[in-house]
């Protein structure tokens, strides 16, 4: 039954040990949020042993939950499984699980990948450190693809170590690559993106990637966002703000652009309408909107100041009659910062929505351990 006035949702995990669940916010036609469902994602949560213990962002990565079509995906890193659901357009709060959690082929998953063609990969940050794929299938969910499963040496541990040396995030391009961010360890081991071809009609990935050492000042390539239109992608670096990669060449060409006062940029998420890629830095509590030029060239278009200690994480943006929303999970506070974005520069605050306050009486809420943020709206 169709819920009035509610036409999409957002959704994040709450990556919980003893049984991770999907969020699910009911979004209203004015951008806004209210409770929508708690949905289990047939596994457990596991929190990265961190430099700091009591730090969030659990996964070290952008991610970890995806929506693509009518469909969402995300992980269970406890567990080691990958999950489909699919999202009923009438009320988008209300998931149906496609067949079974699958084993993600390796070790702390960590972030997902879709790709137009149907094919959907798996980071694994653990110990066993690799990229594994699969087809999303409507009736059967998640089904093994072969000769999908290639190998990461991250010489990493279960739950992963970080965030220095962890897996950031995977993503798939409009060229057919499929690409995954690592952070650094040191000046003398820098981070790198790793680079698969893929092809499309079979799903068979390149033997081995092509590594991709990011240029200095950069280190930590984190979350990734395509610049649309482009064989290029910006790719958020908590070391300095943000490189843009070129990746007509082989190996790609960075492009690290620092931005002033930023202290730990980490997320990425691009909305269509304003032509802004919108960065979050969960050091200085601020959301920062960046615009890249035809040459490839990167500006600050201007820096929003959250709550302090806000700790703003992954962000998503969601269109509504023709108006951009991004949805930002401050997870040190439990909230969702909602902004209209009604042009190029001109983010406009809309509401604070409280995590724990809508959830806590029916799932566990921890800002320790929410991670991802997706956006799901009704055609």
């Amino acid at each position: 039954m169709k819920r009035a006035g509610l036409i999409g949702a957002t959704y994040v995990i709450n990556n919980d040990p003893s049984g991770n669940s999907i969020l699910a916010s009911n979004i209203a036609k004015d951008g806004t949020l209210t409770f929508g469902a708690v949905i289990p994602a047939g596994g457990t949560g596991l929190h990265g042993n961190n430099t700091n213990p009591n730090a969030g962002d659990p996964l070290f990565s952008q991610n970890a939950i995806k929506v693509v079509g009518g469909y969402l995906f995300t992980v269970n890193s406890g567990s080691n499984t990958a999950v489909m659901f699919r999202i009923n357009p009438e009320n988008p709060s209300d998931l149906t699980m496609i067949g079974q959690p699958v084993k993600s082929g390796g070790e702390f998953p960590v972030s997902v990948a879709v790709s137009e063609w149907g094919q959907v990969c798996v980071l694994n940050g653990g110990a066993v450190s690799n990229v594994s794929c699969f087809k999303a299938d409507p009736s059967s969910g998640l089904v093994p693809m072969p000769n999908t499963i290639r190998a990461l040496p991250l010489n990493q541990t279960t739950p992963a170590s970080g965030p220095p040396g962890s897996a950031s995030d995977i993503i798939f391009t409009s060229s057919h690559k499929l690409l995954v961010s690592v952070k650094g360890l040191s000046e003398d081991q820098p981070g790198y993106i790793a680079e698969w071809d893929v092809d499309p009609a079979t799903g068979e990935l390149s033997q081995d990637f092509v590594k991709n050492t990011i240029s200095s000042p950069g280190m930590n390539p984190f979350g990734m966002t395509q610049i649309p239109g482009r064989d290029a992608i910006l790719n958020a670096d908590p070391a300095v703000g943000y490189a843009i990669w070129d990746l007509t060449t082989v190996p790609a060409t960075s492009n690290v652009i620092p931005v002033s006062e930023q202290m730990a940029i980490c997320w990425s998420a691009y909305s269509a309408s304003t032509g802004s890629f919108f960065l979050m830095d969960p050091g200085a509590s601020q959301v920062v909107e960046v615009a890249v030029d035809e040459s490839l060239q990167g500006s600050t278009v201007k820096q929003y100041q959250l709550a302090m200690g806000s700790g703003p994480l992954d962000g998503a943006v969601g269109s509504i009659a023709g108006k951009d929303y991004l949805y930002v999970l401050s997870a040190a506070m439990t909230a969702i910062d909602v902004f209209a974005l009604p042009s190029k520069g001109s983010a406009e605050p809309v509401q604070t929505f409280n995590v724990t306050t809508a959830f806590e009486q029916v799932a566990p809420v921890s800002s320790r351990d929410l991670q991802g943020m997706a956006v799901y709206v009704a055609a």
